[in-house]
C-alpha cells in the first residue's frame, strides 16, 4: 500500500506539473511568435496547432490516472487537485474543438472586402509593409488554393451583410469620422489622405502578433451623400477564420451604419 501511494503521490505531481505547463506552454509559443523569436510556422503551427493538442492529450491521461488512483487509495483528500488538472485539458481541447468546428464552417479565405468587384487598392506603404507577407493582395480573379472557385464567390456567400456603406454624410465628413474610428478600433495608421478619401491602417493580434491589413476608400455618392468601402487582409495563412469580417463588422458598428 506505501508503494502505491508513493505511485500516487508522483503521478499527482506530475499531473500538476503538465497542467501548469499547459498555459505556460501556450503563452511561450504565441508571445515568442509576437516579439520575433521564431517564425509563425514554428510557433503556432509546430508548436500550437502540432503539439500543443498532444501536450493537453497527455495530460489528459495523467491527470485522469491520477483521479483514479486518489479515489481508489487512501488518503483520498487529493480527489480535487486530480480533477482540477484534468479540468485543464479538457478546456483546452474544447477550446480546440469549437475554432475547428468553426474553420470548418467558413471558406478557406483570408482576405474580404465590402466591393467584391472593385475592391479598395492599397497603396505602396502598405505594399512595401507586406514584402515578408506569404499572402497576396490580388483579389479579382483570386481562387481557393488549387480549386476553380473563386474567393469573391465565396466570400458573398460566407458573408452576404459585408457589403458597400452607404450614407447620408458629405465624403469629407465621413471621411474625419472614419479616420476617427480608426484611432478608437486602436489600429496603426499607415497612411490617410483626405484628397483621395483613402485610409490605411494595420491591426495586430494579441497574442501572435499576426498584423492584418486594412484600406478604407471613402468616395461621394452620385445621389448625394457618400459611400464607403473597406477591405481588410491577413499578412500570412490560408484561412482567417472569420476575423476580417468580424474586423469589418466591428469597423462598421463603431462607425455607426
Amino acid at each position: 500500500m506505501e508503494k502505491l501511494t508513493k505511485i500516487k503521490t508522483y503521478i499527482l505531481k506530475a499531473a500538476i506539473g503538465l497542467a501548469i505547463f499547459i498555459p505556460v506552454f501556450f503563452m511561450i509559443a504565441a508571445l515568442g511568435t509576437k516579439i520575433g523569436l521564431w517564425g509563425w510556422k514554428f510557433g503556432f503551427g509546430k508548436l500550437t496547432v502540432g503539439f500543443g493538442p498532444k501536450l493537453m492529450m497527455l495530460t489528459f491521461v495523467v491527470a485522469l490516472i491520477a483521479l483514479i488512483l486518489s479515489i481508489a487509495i487512501k488518503p483520498r483528500k487529493d480527489w480535487l487537485i486530480a480533477l482540477l488538472c484534468l479540468t485543464v485539458p479538457i478546456v483546452g481541447m474544447g477550446f480546440g474543438k469549437n475554432i475547428k468546428a468553426k474553420a470548418g464552417k467558413l471558406p478557406f479565405i483570408h482576405d474580404i472586402t465590402t466591393d467584391t468587384q472593385n475592391p479598395p487598392t492599397f497603396t505602396q506603404a502598405i505594399i512595401d509593409r507586406r514584402a515578408k507577407c506569404s499572402n497576396s493582395l490580388d483579389y479579382i480573379g483570386a481562387t481557393i488554393g488549387k480549386s476553380d472557385k473563386l474567393v469573391s464567390a465565396a466570400q458573398v456567400k460566407a458573408y452576404p451583410d459585408v457589403r458597400t456603406l452607404v450614407f447620408s454624410d458629405s465624403a469629407d465628413a465621413l471621411y474625419k469620422r472614419a479616420l476617427a474610428t480608426v484611432d478608437a478600433m486602436g489600429w496603426k495608421q499607415a497612411s490617410a489622405s483626405a484628397e483621395t478619401g483613402v485610409i490605411e491602417a494595420t491591426d495586430s493580434s494579441f497574442w501572435f502578433g499576426f498584423t492584418d491589413d486594412v484600406v478604407i476608400r471613402i468616395q461621394a455618392s452620385e445621389g448625394g451623400g457618400s459611400i464607403l468601402d473597406i477591405r481588410s487582409i491577413s499578412c500570412v495563412g490560408g484561412s482567417d477564420i472569420g476575423a476580417n469580417a468580424a474586423r469589418i463588422r466591428n469597423f462598421r458598428k463603431k462607425l455607426g451604419n
